[in-house]
């Protein structure tokens, strides 16, 4: 997608606190701020981690949240928090969306909730490593009582990290899950992983 389809925002080229602050200073969109190529993509994205086995009364946190826009989509009766390391991308959070819950962090601030999304935080080449992804994804599934999700790159991009399905599985603690699937259905450059334990 060209500059230009994006209305004059660049891709972003780094991921760390600072970039995305640089990033969302200018606000726009939500999609925008999550560094999205249209609404739609977007929303297909958030949509393909909430394909889970979700039931009334859950909580789940977002780590890398944005703006919190998967909190306008979660079912009614679930506890939405957001988490982003960026704290202008928090304050615009609390700004759009003052009823969900938004705080500053990274992995390393991740608390103990039913479910632990992740929409794209993990496809920057500058500023992050799959070997934090690797770090992530533990931390997300230690904490997680019933399971988690992640969208990730799987076609290869200037600039980006992308993740085979294979690769993503493996980033799984092994033994106490009991379903793992992988859905390249949503997007053509993306794949979600999703996993959970037995009730």
């Amino acid at each position: 997608m060209s500059n230009a389809d994006r209305h004059g925002v660049p891709w972003l080229t780094e991921s760390s606190p600072q970039a995305w602050d640089a990033y969302a200073s200018a606000g726009g969109p939500d999609y925008l701020v999550a560094d999205c190529g249209s609404p739609q993509s977007h929303e297909r994205r958030l949509r393909a981690v909430l394909r889970l086995p979700i039931e009334d009364g859950d909580t789940i946190l977002e780590l890398g949240c944005g703006t919190g826009r998967l909190a306008d989509l979660v079912p009614p009766g679930v506890h939405y928090e957001g988490l982003d390391w960026s704290a202008k991308v928090i304050t615009l959070a609390r700004q759009r969306r003052p009823r969900g819950a938004g705080r500053r962090g990274g992995a390393a601030d991740i608390t103990p909730h039913d479910w632990i999304v992740a929409s794209g935080p993990f496809n920057y080449a500058k500023g992050w490593s799959k070997s934090q992804t690797a770090e992530a994804v533990s931390a997300m599934w230690a904490a997680s009582k019933r399971g988690i999700a992640l969208t990730a790159l799987r076609a290869p991009a200037d600039g980006r990290l992308h993740y085979s399905g294979a690769e993503l599985v493996c980033l799984l603690p092994g033994g106490d899950w009991s379903h793992a699937e992988l859905d390249q259905s949503y997007l053509p450059n993306d794949v979600c992983l999703r996993a959970w334990r037995a009730p």
